[in-house]
């Protein structure tokens, strides 16, 4: 037993054996031992496996590969020649044997019969030695999230290695969340056994991708294939396809059945030379049932039905059993190459276009009800997801099963889009945008996008007069979409501005997140080297000096702090929506537009509960991390980091929930620049900026202060709650604010030096640890276990004090009208004491070392 350590690049010489179960075994007690010898190999997550030319891993019978990677930290087998997984045919590949009985080709049956052992010689070259038997429960380890890269290279004339290779491997053993990339031969094939299969992705592999025959029973469920999109032809004999089920002529093998769903097969110019090759060839006598899939992209037909001639007579005498239920087929030639199906329901040719997540855009991908998928029974109890949709990514979800763990660029879905407002480089890797962006627009991943200027999505922040120049912005409004794991790097000049009726819909993940930072480094420790994001809604805002909602008869025009080019945000319209930000970081942000007007990170003008806010970062902004002005939107899971200002701020009658944000002050800087006062929380209605409707309830915060708020003459308290606001802070800690970690003010509001309104301040379950104690003014109108106490942090930035242990208070939120409610938390702080680092919410997305 061995285990290979993640933090070593382990690189594989030759054929490299797992145990020794491939010689021939040709007794029970040979058997008996081969299985009492067996070795398990264990791989850590996130290693890397880099094979010389003649390395192939081959796990023998009797022996396991535990490879259990994450979706954070992935495995990778790949080549030892460079690290950008664009070699063909570089090393070997992986083996895989078991004791899962495999059936003679011409119909001979099991290899596996009553005094006669089974000793099948394995495809890969003369040491690969023998697999089979007659164990369907056959376990030979598990595989979730692997990367195998750049293999396939040639034993022989035709005889290459699949990326994955499965002779005889039984049910017990798990493959899930697998892709196999750029292979020479076929991505995956199965010669016979019973192992099922779910979550693959198999791309840019020269001859099938997924390939079963010599009696394979199994099921297999999501799988994304794309053939290269930059190969103009196979090599040597290849023939592209997406799909072979083989039984045919000599090669015949009755027992080979396969149940598929949820399949998505994606062609390109490869399979497309002299005659062409089909999406799916089931040839030959296999019972085949495919469920919920698509084809696009093959000009010889999306698939190809053959019957086999097994005496070579000339006439077909066995035939298949092809069952289609709710197939899309969008091939040049249509759904058939040949015969059609045996029995199909819902078969069809329609024009397929992808979204970024590779979930089918059209209607007809969205089924009225889950449909029935029976599994193969292989004696697995395996059970098939019921889905309600075609393809192999639910085009309802946000993020994609795939997305953040497989190679990066090697799901190609759409090149840049040409448009007015964007120009490319040669390569077409990096792509500028400026002016406006009056379209619909995607910013797809594998480019890295560049902002020069003020980029305004929609034109929504011109001075609106009425309620038809309204009604005209909001049927005019467009939508940026940016994939996940996209890079948008931005000139100094550079500000993204989403517009009143447009929307930004940012969805990365927490493996893939989404970044916007300058384009001067790729260190993310500049400040102030461009804009920020800027989102303008038509929720209301309202007026400073009690003046009321923006809004007369639903019009409202407020000028945007930011620069002359900001324009007017703001409405009626409490619900509106401005898109989803998701797992989204915004770094290095800031740039002055003139005396005292930075940028913030993330700027929120007017905007309603509509839009979705969660697991968002700002680093190293030289303002606010995020401000809102105004509006309804929530927000859930924030991280604020090293920002120059305050962190959270809110102003000009805001309405929201906020829950969940770990603010940290930068630990090295001395000072603040400029006018800045770095505080964690400004709540602000003051004096004669005195707006009454100012109102929000935040829990799980954590405010971590640092030299930069702790300077000489510019000391900072932890929040500033300032003017006559409300608001209710719930289960937080604040620590390392020398002037105090709460600071509480009332108004002002005729200038006379006598407070004239009054702040309400609830405080519950807050805990400060701060030099100057807990209160540096005033007391909080309504306090519940708010007081001065320890705050000690681990490395998840949970609260380690037994004082951070406290019963779940009930939460109100503000009834802003979302429905919006906080989650009962019995603990204080942002993190739940006792998860583990890497568990932690803001684990793997945000940006490394910033916390």
């Amino acid at each position: 037993d061995y285990t290979l350590l993640s933090d070593v690049e382990w690189r594989l010489f030759g054929i490299v054996t797992v145990g020794a179960g491939n010689e021939s075994l040709d007794s029970q007690a040979d058997i008996d031992a081969a299985i009492a010898a067996g070795v398990d190999l264990t791989v850590e997550p996130g290693t890397d496996i880099r094979s010389f030319n003649t390395g192939t891993l081959l796990v023998t019978r009797g022996s396991r590969l535990l490879a259990e990677g994450t979706a954070a930290e992935p495995i990778t087998f790949s080549s030892v020649q460079d690290e950008d997984f664009d070699g063909l045919g570089e090393w070997g590949g992986l083996i895989i044997q078991g004791f899962a009985p495999q059936y003679r080709q011409g119909g001979g049956g099991v290899c596996s019969t009553d005094g006669d052992f089974c000793n099948v010689a394995g495809e890969g070259g003369t040491e690969i030695g023998n697999y089979g038997g007659d164990d369907v429960a056959d376990d030979s380890g598990v595989l979730r999230y692997v990367r195998i890269a750049e293999g396939g290279t040639a034993v022989g004339i035709d005889n290459e290695i699949n990326g994955l290779t499965l002779q005889g491997v039984g049910h017990g053993t798990t493959i899930e969340f697998v892709q196999v990339h750029s292979n020479l031969d076929d991505g995956v094939e199965w010669f016979g056994g019973t192992v099922n299969v779910k979550y693959l992705v198999l791309t840019n592999n020269d001859d099938d991708d997924i390939d079963f025959d010599e009696g394979y029973q199994g099921n297999i469920q999501y799988a994304l294939i794309q053939k290269d999109p930059n190969a103009d032809a196979p090599s040597g004999s290849n023939d592209p396809r997406g799909i072979e089920a083989n039984s045919s002529d000599d090669e015949f093998v009755a027992e080979t059945t396969a149940a598929i769903a949820n399949v998505t097969i994606v062609g390109s110019a490869i399979n497309n030379v002299g005659d062409g090759e089909p999406g799916m060839r089931l040839r030959g006598g296999v019972n085949v049932e495919i469920y919920n899939s698509a084809v696009q992209g093959f000009d010889t037909g999306c698939v190809r039905i053959d019957d086999p001639d097994t005496d070579g007579d000339g006439v077909d005498d066995v035939f298949s059993n092809v069952g289609l239920t709710n197939l899309l087929a969008d091939c040049a030639s249509g759904l058939y190459a040949r015969r059609a199906a045996d029995t199909e329901e819902n078969a069809s040719d329609v024009a397929l276009s992808f979204s970024a997540t590779y979930a089918i855009e059209q209607d007809e991908a969205l089924l009225g009800s889950a449909t029935t998928i029976t599994a193969i029974d292989n004696g697995s109890a395996f059970e098939f997801d019921q889905t309600s949709y075609v393809g192999a990514v639910d085009p309802d979800a946000d993020a994609a099963w795939w997305d953040g763990w497989i190679i990066p660029g090697s799901l190609v879905n759409d090149e840049p889009a040409e448009a007015s407002f964007v120009s490319c480089d040669a390569t077409g890797d990096v792509c500028t945008v400026e002016g406006t962006i009056d379209q619909d627009y995607t910013f797809v991943r594998g480019v890295e996008w560049r902002l020069n200027g003020v980029v305004t999505v929609g034109d929504g922040n011109g001075n609106l007069a009425d309620q038809a120049a309204i009604d005209e912005v909001k049927e005019n409004g467009v939508t940026l979409t940016i994939e996940s794991g996209t890079n948008i790097r931005s000139f100094n000049s550079g500000t993204l501005l989403v517009t009143r009726g447009s929307e930004l819909n940012a969805v990365g993940s927490a493996e893939s997140p989404i970044t916007f930072s300058s384009v001067q480094d790729d260190d993310f420790d500049g400040e102030g080297e461009w804009g920020g994001v800027i989102i303008q809604g038509f929720a209301p805002q309202y007026r400073s000096g009690g003046g009321g909602a923006c809004f007369t008869d639903g019009i409202c025009n407020v000028a945007g702090e930011g620069g002359t080019e900001i324009g007017n945000y703001g409405g009626d319209d409490p619900a509106d929506g401005s898109g989803t930000l998701r797992y989204v970081r915004i770094a290095e942000g800031g740039s002055a537009v003139g005396i005292d007007n930075e940028i913030n990170g993330l700027t929120l003008q007017g905007v309603g509960h509509g839009t979705t806010l969660e697991y968002i970062q700002v680093h190293n902004n030289l303002d606010d991390g995020v401000e809102w002005f105004g509006g309804t939107v929530n927000a859930k899971y924030l991280v604020l980091t090293n920002n120059d200002d305050d962190d959270i701020d809110f102003d000009e009658g805001y309405q929201g929930n906020i829950q969940y944000a770990i603010i940290r002050k930068n630990q090295t800087k001395l000072a603040p620049s400029g006018s800045n006062d770095p505080r964690g929380i400004e709540a602000n209605s003051s004096d004669n900026e005195f707006v009454p409707e100012t109102n929000g309830v935040l829990a799980n915060i954590l405010i971590v202060g640092g030299a930069v708020n702790n300077s000489a003459d510019r000391e900072q308290p932890g929040m500033r709650l300032r003017g006559a606001l409300t608001t209710s802070i719930y289960n937080t800690a604040v620590t390392g604010f020398d002037e105090g970690c709460v600071r509480i003010d009332d108004a002002d509001t005729d200038g006379d030096d006598v407070v004239d309104e009054l702040s309400d301040v609830t405080l519950t379950n807050v805990i400060g640890d701060c030099l100057g104690g807990f209160y540096t003014h005033e007391v909080a109108d309504t306090e519940t276990n708010a007081d001065a106490g320890t705050v000690t942090l681990d490395d998840a930035y949970a609260l380690t004090d037994a004082e951070a242990s406290v019963t779940a208070p009930t939460i109100t939120p503000v009834d802003n009208g979302s429905g919006f409610t906080f989650d009962a938390t019995d603990f204080v702080g942002a993190v739940e004491p006792g998860t583990d680092a890497d568990d932690a919410w803001w684990a793997g997305w945000t940006i490394e070392g910033s916390l």
